[in-house]
């Protein structure tokens, strides 16, 4: 490991795109396909996923801190040559390959209790092996640079690799599903089958590109990091609590999308293959988003951006939702709308990384500890709570709005009021946690321009 503040580099930054490209290639069909694979395929009932999906994420979320204070305290032992964080990444990503698949092939050789344990077992092994990867690397961001700019270069780098490693699936998947439409089982263990091989390949090349480039990000011993100083940290660091409350609100949101999103294709737009279509249809405005972002943080600042997007953005889903309700939309004007609101609301989940660091930072001057590990931890503990709730709750009001997977499956229309239901989810229920996150970042976030510099100083 190099430990000199030299710059960064396009090796860097091509070696952090991959990251969230090689993790998400899994993560984004568990968050898209996994339920209606559950649904329609291993026919759990709704009622039945929902407690599991609540129990999955309440533990994910009680590990996540928990992960990050062990990632601290192990480094400080054992000082791998590896480095601090990026040890992890090489150690997990094998084991994320293996157990996707497992998670979409194991169910069909199974039927009642046993089904449910191996479901149970599975996923809730995916969703540690994922948080051993996921917080290291999210940490890694903190020792590759402490420079406002390289890191939003670092974050708009995250944000490309988490959009291709998100589009991808989202484009393979609903057309493969659509080949073994006589066999679906066999479609879901394709594309996963396929899926995790390309995020194997591209997270092992995140590990050798990468570099943990500043010597003080990882200097704490045994004696400096504890289990208890989330606590402390909670208590006198409000930009952080502004960053968790925002990560609980990000989580709902994404879980919404992700989970309900085949409901809206399939059963409001009438065409589940469409989803392909939006994937590619979005590309080029988040795209345009990553590639503009780290300049227009030199002209507007961080914080201003990401309010001025989760603003924009949220207005534009309330406008799509309003028209959903008065006519029916046309499939490609949804898709273009939903394009453009994801493009200003995703600024702020691109550009959060970046003020993981600065709350990093802030940490250190205010106490005199980095605590990445459980600082991240904590982020991504809440960020999974956000994802319970999101997910729990769409997938048990999916229930109470009456949705029949028979009908689905049937090609059949479900009635009208529980399309209205999936449109509250998938259109308003977004808008609405979103500008939850402006407030936020508007009443508690702390870190002005005059603190940095202060910061800087000491």
């Amino acid at each position: 490991m190099n430990t000199k503040e030299n710059k960064l580099t396009k090796k860097h930054l091509i070696g952090y795109t991959f990251g969230d490209l090689g993790e998400c290639m899994t993560f984004s069909i568990m968050g898209s396909f996994l339920t209606r694979y559950y649904i329609n395929v291993a026919m759990v009932d709704t009622a039945v996923l929902a407690m599991l999906n609540l129990v999955w994420k309440i533990a994910d979320a009680a590990a996540s801190p928990i992960i990050g204070m062990y990632v601290d305290k192990m480094y400080a032992k054992k000082k791998y040559k590896s480095g601090k964080f990026r040890t992890w990444m090489l150690r997990m990503t094998p084991l994320l390959a293996i157990v996707s698949i497992i998670i979409f092939t194991a169910p069909n050789y199974l039927e009642g209790m046993s089904k449910l344990v191996v479901i149970f077992v599975s996923y809730l092994s995916y969703e540690f092996i994922y948080g051993l990867f996921n917080i290291p690397y999210t940490s890694l961001l903190a020792a590759m640079s402490k420079n406002e700019d390289e890191r939003a270069q670092l974050s708009s780098a995250r944000g490309i690799g988490g959009m291709c490693g998100s589009m991808i699936p989202s484009i393979m998947f609903p057309i493969i599903i659509s080949v073994f439409e006589k066999n679906p089982q066999l479609g879901y263990a394709a594309g996963v089958t396929i899926c995790a091989a390309i995020g194997f390949v591209f997270c092992m090349i995140s590990y050798f590109f990468t570099e943990e480039r500043c010597g003080d990000a990882v200097k704490e011993e045994v004696s400096d990091s504890s289990f208890t100083d989330i606590f402390e940290v909670i208590q006198k660091n409000r930009a952080f609590l502004a960053l968790a409350i925002h990560g609980v609100f990000q989580g709902i949101t994404q879980a919404i999308n992700m989970s309900m999103g085949t409901y809206m294709f399939s059963d409001v737009l009438g065409n589940l293959a469409l989803m392909s279509i939006s994937s590619i249809c979005i590309l080029p405005f988040t795209g345009a988003a990553l590639i503009f972002s780290p300049q227009l943080v030199k002209k507007m600042g961080t914080m201003k951006l990401i309010r001025s997007g989760l603003v924009i953005g949220s207005g534009i889903y309330v406008v799509l939702f309003v028209m959903h309700v008065l006519t029916n939309v046309n499939p490609m004007v949804h898709i273009l709308m939903s394009s453009v609101g994801a493009m200003f609301t995703g600024v702020g989940t691109m550009m959060q990384w970046g003020l993981v660091g600065e709350a990093i930072d802030y940490n250190e001057y205010l106490l005199g500890k980095r605590s990445e590990g459980a600082i991240t931890g904590t982020f991504t503990m809440l960020r999974r709570l956000g994802q319970a709730i999101g997910t729990s709750g769409s997938v048990a009001l999916l229930g109470i709005i009456g949705y029949d997977a028979a009908l689905s499956n049937a090609g059949m229309v479900q009635s009208a009021s529980t399309v209205l239901g999936i449109k509250v989810l998938c259109v308003l229920v977004p808008a609405i946690v979103t500008m939850g996150s402006w407030a936020v970042f508007k009443y508690i976030w702390n870190i002005t321009p005059e603190l940095k510099v202060k910061m800087m100083e000491k």
